[in-house]
């Protein structure tokens, strides 16, 4: 039997659309009743109401706005605005103008009168960008209005007080200094107690660093000075009037108090300050070296002038970064007919990469070489003698470069726009 195809039914975008009716489409519109205009108009909202959602509306308007006039600015503010704002009224009607809705249909008005309870049928119906402008626009105030009460919000947040790394720092010191404090209150000024002090014991049980032992240094260094000024007292003869005035204060200040006691004020202030300055030295002494920053050599070489390539000997040169590190040399200067070779002043022999070792490029320089063994001669035929040290072992370098008879000339390092590198070791 011959089988027939079946024939395929098309189903909606949605399964429930056999009861809804598909997304209104509004071609031949304009060829449309009033009638028929007006149901699929009133059907628009209660579509896109019923199958979308209103974060899909919003994108919809956006698109609507800026191709109707609207600005940025508008933009922004009506984005401001609470989501629900946009209700499928206006999300409907603005897809369904992108789509081919008609703005009105000028038989509506006398297919209002046909209808029982429309008041002033005549007046017909808004045009749909009418009232889209108007949603819109209500919109917006409202956005507007949020924006600005939350600039005001903004102004009026108090900001949380962060206190500074110095500020923390002296916090810390100072409470790193409590018990050395509490001593300090409770002495009485006589050597017994004295001679069981060691603030620096102090310092290093609480880990006091060298930034908090200085901190802490200059909290007593006021006191310390009013005792030694006690104790070594300057010649009056060289102060003026108000220095005379401000030293007589002090002697009164602590007359109440014998020689003794204010020796041993000083040394036990003394004690602090070598305490804290034991604790900074400490810090020098142990302290990592900063690690130098390694530098490419691509980097070290972004300046460096060489020639490339050379014709007339048909040599090519190596490139610069090669010269990074290595022992020696060979280098040819196109112009002058010099052939030259470095040997570094720190050799590298089992090439370790040792830093500090071989030569090395700053510039249009090369540095790291030997001034009295770094030499150059003048070549005669440099087509045939470059041929030999293009294929020279480090071995015999020194041989082939003494069979050359010309006069013997120390390299300064400069490196030009002539200059070849023959071959590094």
């Amino acid at each position: 039997m011959i089988k027939r195809k079946k024939k395929t039914i098309r189903k909606g975008k949605f399964l429930d659309e056999a009861f809804t009716g598909s997304e209104p489409d509004w071609t031949d519109s304009d060829k449309w009743t009033a009638e028929r205009y007006y149901r699929e108009r009133s059907r628009t909202s209660y579509y896109y109401g019923y199958y979308y959602k209103t974060k899909t509306f919003i994108p919809w308007v956006v698109e609507w706005m800026l191709s109707n006039g609207y600005t940025k600015e508008d933009v922004v503010s009506y984005k401001a605005a609470p989501d629900w704002r946009t209700r499928a009224t206006l999300g409907g009607s603005v897809r369904a103008l992108s789509r081919g809705m008609p703005e009105n249909h000028k038989g509506i008005p006398e297919y209002f009168k046909t209808m029982s309870g429309i008041m002033n049928p005549e007046k017909g119906l808004k045009d749909v960008s009418e009232e889209v402008r108007n949603d819109i626009d209500g919109i917006i105030e409202i956005g507007k209005k949020i924006k600005k009460e939350k600039a005001v919000e903004e102004k009026t947040k108090v900001k949380k007080y962060k206190p500074s790394i110095q500020e923390l720092l002296e916090n810390k010191s100072i409470e790193m200094a409590w018990d050395i404090d509490n001593f300090v209150y409770d002495y009485d000024g006589s050597t017994k107690m004295l001679a069981d002090f060691n603030p620096q014991r102090i310092l290093l049980i609480v880990g006091a660093k060298p930034n908090h032992a200085k901190i802490i240094s200059k909290l007593y260094e006021p006191m310390f000075n009013e005792f030694d000024e006690l104790l070594n007292p300057p010649d009056i003869k060289k102060m003026n009037e108000h220095e005379k005035d401000m030293h007589k204060q002090l002697k009164e200040g602590y007359s109440h108090m014998s020689k003794t006691d204010i020796k041993n004020h000083y040394k036990m202030y003394k004690m602090i300050g070598d305490a804290c300055e034991n604790i900074v030295l400490k810090g020098k002494v142990t302290r990592k070296p900063r690690k130098k920053k390694v530098i490419s050599k691509e980097k070290q070489i972004s300046k460096f002038k060489y020639l490339d390539h050379h014709a007339d000997t048909k040599s090519i040169s190596v490139h610069p970064t090669e010269l990074i590190g290595a022992n020696a040399a060979i280098v040819y200067n196109s112009k002058t007919r010099k052939l030259g070779i470095y040997h570094a002043s720190n050799i590298d022999p089992k090439g370790l990469k040792r830093e500090g070792a071989g030569l090395s490029v700053k510039g249009t320089t090369i540095q790291g070489f030997d001034t009295n063994t770094s030499v150059c001669k003048t070549l005669r035929k440099p087509l045939e003698q470059l041929a030999t040290f293009k294929k020279v072992a480090k071995r015999s370098l020194n041989k082939e470069f003494d069979a050359i008879t010309t006069v013997e000339v120390k390299m300064t390092g400069r490196f030009n726009t002539y200059s070849l590198i023959i071959k590094v070791f």
